[in-house]
């Protein structure tokens, strides 16, 4: 009996059990149900990341090999650029030496990025114009053509949104970056120009730019003076003698609250108001810059048309 019952048994386990009609199989112990579906979460307005942590992680590939990372930096800080002023130094100091990036692709894409956070934060580019400056006038000299017909966009950027100081304390070496820019000896130099005899229409464009910014900046610097004196209304001939003086050192000229010039380059100087930048300008350019003038107004076309408006407005400045 006891052989037949385990016979019996172990054939159980071979056995196929019989299902009722509409009854399911039963599940196994461990069964698992794999019919659920994976749904994503959208949080539009939250992010793991905060924007201004972010920015400052891809500041670092502004110095990428590759132009079209730096490219893709420059643009992806313009489309992020935070609230927070305090990061805008951060950004402007790693970005702004790609005023003599190789790529013209980079160049416009900085470009753009200065003027987005010049109309994010209005002052930022008049307050570190001094720094700006420094890229500004090494792309105008620099030995690429390329670059260097691209610098008087960033010099325009300067005077749209920092005019004031960037004229005050850059007023005589911007003058000899242009000089430079556009192949014009200064202080009677003997030394033949290397601009060529005969330009094409893509020289003769940027030719047209660059003398239309040096205008703008001549002018900017000369009539600094007379657009602030008709925004003040004056009581009296006299009121000014008892305002707040408009220079930084009111005092330079009796050399009190002054420190003395460590360097006696000419290059240095600062010219506060509309008369020192007169007299630098006809002491230091006037010359050289009438003699330039003449030999650009004698081609013809739409150069000496520049160069006439260039006369017009050295003649008010020796008026």
């Amino acid at each position: 009996m006891g052989s037949t019952k385990k016979k019996k048994d172990k054939q159980k386990d071979f056995q196929k059990t019989k299902l009722k009609v509409g009854k399911e199989k039963a599940k196994a112990s461990n069964f698992t149900d794999t019919s659920f579906t994976a749904k994503t979460i959208s949080l539009p307005n939250q992010r793991l990341v905060k924007d201004k942590d972010d920015i400052v992680k891809r500041l670092s590939l502004t110095k990428h090999h590759q132009s079209s990372t730096r490219k893709e930096t420059l643009i992806y800080i313009e489309q992020h650029l935070p609230d927070d002023p305090s990061i805008y130094k951060q950004i402007l100091n790693s970005v702004c030496p790609l005023c003599v990036d190789t790529s013209r692709s980079v160049r416009e894409a900085l470009v753009s990025l200065l003027k987005e956070c010049a109309a994010k934060q209005p002052g930022l580019i008049e307050l570190h114009s001094n720094s700006i400056s420094l890229f500004v006038h090494s792309a105008m000299t620099h030995i690429n053509p390329a670059i260097r017909n691209d610098s008087y966009k960033f010099v325009d950027i300067l005077l749209e949104y920092g005019d004031d100081s960037f004229v005050k304390n850059s007023w005589i070496k911007t003058i000899k970056c242009f000089f430079t820019l556009l192949h014009w000896p200064l202080n009677d130099s003997k030394q033949l120009s290397s601009l060529p005899s005969t330009l094409n229409n893509d020289d003769v464009k940027s030719r047209l730019k660059i003398l239309e910014s040096f205008n703008r900046f001549i002018k900017s610097g000369i009539e600094e003076n007379m657009r602030k004196k008709a925004e003040v209304i004056t009581v009296h001939h006299l009121t000014g003698l008892y305002c707040i003086p408009s220079t930084s050192n009111p005092f330079e000229s009796l050399k009190l609250f002054t420190n003395p010039l460590v360097t006696t380059s000419s290059t240095s100087m600062q010219c506060d108001d509309f008369k020192s930048r007169r007299e630098t300008f006809v002491d230091l350019f006037l010359t050289d810059f009438n003699k330039n003038v003449s030999n650009l107004v004698k081609q013809g076309g739409q150069l000496s048309k520049c160069g006439k408006e260039l006369q017009q407005l050295v003649e008010t400045i020796c008026d």
